[in-house]
């Protein structure tokens, strides 16, 4: 059960990193560097690949912390409460990939500013969802970690 922990933990912890990375990191950079419809354009080349990272991490640990929860062998309200973090994370996910992200990619073609500016709205209140579900998964496994004191 510990490395189906480990494998979890860092699935989770992983995307994390690179929503961390992209979205306060690179995003920001690619916005000053280049005009916002070269920048629009970079954006829509990368999604399909982010949410797919994404919504495959979710799902490893998701399945992971079922694993754990049908086993029983670590208790179940732990495994029980990073499996309902996962399935939040990878519904959020999901839903930002399949609803809220195309609807944004349409709003920019057709050049209408104001279903754009929810779209993106949405997706900004859907990514710091998305990482505030995985950072309480990381910290619930971070903490319910048994105590290596005295060994």
């Amino acid at each position: 059960m510990r490395v189906l922990r480990a494998v979890g933990l860092v699935s989770i912890a992983g995307w994390l990193g690179v929503m961390a990375f992209f979205s306060l990191g690179a995003l920001p950079l690619v916005l000053r560097a280049v005009d916002r419809a070269t920048a629009a354009l970079v954006v829509i080349a990368v999604q399909p690949s982010y949410f797919s990272w994404g919504i495959a991490l979710c799902g490893i640990a998701l399945a992971t912390s079922v694993v754990q929860v049908a086993s029983g062998r670590e208790g179940r309200l732990r495994p029980l409460a990073g499996a309902a973090l996962c399935g939040v994370t990878l519904g959020l996910l999901v839903w930002s990939s399949t609803i809220v992200g195309p609807r944004a990619v349409a709003a920019w073609r057709t050049r209408d500013d104001p279903a754009f500016a929810r779209s993106h709205r949405a997706l900004v209140r859907l990514t710091v969802a998305t990482m505030a579900a995985a950072a309480a998964f990381i910290c619930v496994e971070v903490v319910s970690l048994p105590s290596r004191r005295g060994r």
